[in-house]
């Protein structure tokens, strides 16, 4: 199966985007600095395994201009994307500030995608922000993050394989539901799951009691649910309704619920 996703490279000048796509397509660093002037978009082919099947992915990246202020240019970008590689440079605490206070909202404005921190230049000393810092945006931001080095390779490639995996989960699926004019936020997302699980397990009381268990072992609070841990409930609810219900509605019941997390803007 041959399949293509588009992916947005995304931050402030010189974090380092063009080395990483450098890095991760050729397998090369160059330490000389070049301002991308608008979009620059590069090929990169990767064989996968997606639910038991061979993918052979074409991930096309496109590094987008990091001067904060051109937004016509980057919104131009990011439509059509299938998910977001968002990079600071751990060597410049502003451009940590930068992701939360002009990036994802400049992304979430026009697509609502998954997307992998990297906190780039791991290898050099002086560094401004701590792992523990990163690590603490990442999770307020319901954010996967990898702390990375363009010119020694360090979880490169991890990284944008991620985002590559994250692009299949939340690739948009058709979804009929009666409510779905309703579905707003990632809130709206977790109570249509609840309630939908709930209601074919049998007893409703007895699949909530399954529900609040699974919730605190995840970890998710229900005023604030991150997609990952959507994602996870999703998983872990399928393991469970295999047992009891059609293997066919059990992944039905999945799709459906995989599929909701594109109707909303959880960035």
């Amino acid at each position: 199966m041959e399949i293509k996703r588009k992916v947005v490279l995304l931050g402030d000048a010189a974090v380092g985007k063009t080395s990483l796509v450098r890095r991760f397509v050729f397998d090369s660093f160059d330490d000389k600095y070049i301002m991308t002037i608008g979009t620059k978009v590069s090929k990169k082919k990767m064989k996968m395994k997606v639910e038991g099947l061979d993918v052979d992915l074409t991930l096309m990246v496109w590094d987008v201009l990091g001067q904060q202020g051109f937004t016509q240019v980057q919104e131009a970008a990011f439509r059509g994307s299938d998910g977001a590689l968002i990079v600071c440079d751990l060597t410049r605490k502003e451009t940590l500030y930068s992701i939360s206070h002009y990036w994802l909202p400049t992304l979430e404005r026009v697509a609502g995608v998954p997307a992998v921190l990297l906190a780039n230049k791991n290898d050099l000393d002086n560094w401004e922000l701590s792992a523990g810092e990163i690590e603490s945006f990442a999770n307020n931001m319901g954010l996967p993050y990898f702390l990375t080095s363009a010119k020694s390779g360090e979880n490169v490639e991890d990284a944008f394989k991620k985002l590559a995996e994250m692009t299949f989960i939340f690739y948009p699926i058709n979804v009929n539901i009666e409510n779905e004019k309703n579905m707003e936020s990632l809130k709206d997302v977790l109570d249509y799951i609840m309630n939908d699980f709930a209601l074919q397990y049998g007893s409703y009381d007895d699949g909530m009691a399954v529900l609040t268990a699974n919730l605190k072992l995840i970890g998710i609070k229900i005023d604030k649910p991150g997609p990952l841990q959507i994602v996870t409930l999703i998983d872990k609810l399928y393991a469970i309704e295999k047992d009891y219900l059609p293997v066919e509605t059990a992944k039905n019941n999945r799709i459906k619920r995989l599929g909701l997390m594109k109707r909303v803007r959880w960035l």
